[in-house]
């Protein structure tokens, strides 16, 4: 079954916020061109992605409504924006092997960002002790 997919290409300039942690998540991105950073709630950088790559699709793929990470324009750049249903339709039209084989790598990475944003925390507490505040052994 051939289905249309709900593709809106808009326009972004640098520092422009495409979407925020804790929005409702409810599309998906392709750069066109241009490049994209994904932060996580704190700030750390998890990611440069440039022209052919998608983003936002965590939350579609693992069925969750919040945005865990944020993602700003790096440069001017243009973006597909994609419906999530039309990702869920192409997930359910999919070889179940495969949709077990992403779910499965989103969740891994989703855990790996998790394991970065947290030793990242730590390493800047470390960094804002003074030589005095740090016991010794």
């Amino acid at each position: 079954m051939k289905f249309v997919m709900n593709m809106v290409r808009k326009p972004f300039k640098k520092d422009d916020v495409i979407f925020d942690t804790n929005e409702k998540s409810d599309e998906l991105f392709l750069i066109h061109s241009g490049k994209v950073e994904i932060r996580s709630p704190e700030g750390l950088l998890l990611a440069t992605l440039g022209e052919g790559e998608l983003f936002g699709e965590m939350a579609s793929i693992m069925g969750e409504r919040m945005r865990t990470a944020r993602a700003v324009t790096a440069t001017t750049a243009v973006i597909d924006v994609i419906d999530a249903s039309t990702m869920q339709r192409k997930l359910g039209d999919a070889d179940p092997v495969l949709r077990a084989l992403i779910r499965t790598l989103t969740n891994r990475l989703a855990d790996a960002n998790m394991m970065n944003e947290d030793q990242w925390q730590q390493l800047n507490i470390y960094r804002s002790l003074t030589p005095d505040e740090i016991q010794k052994p």
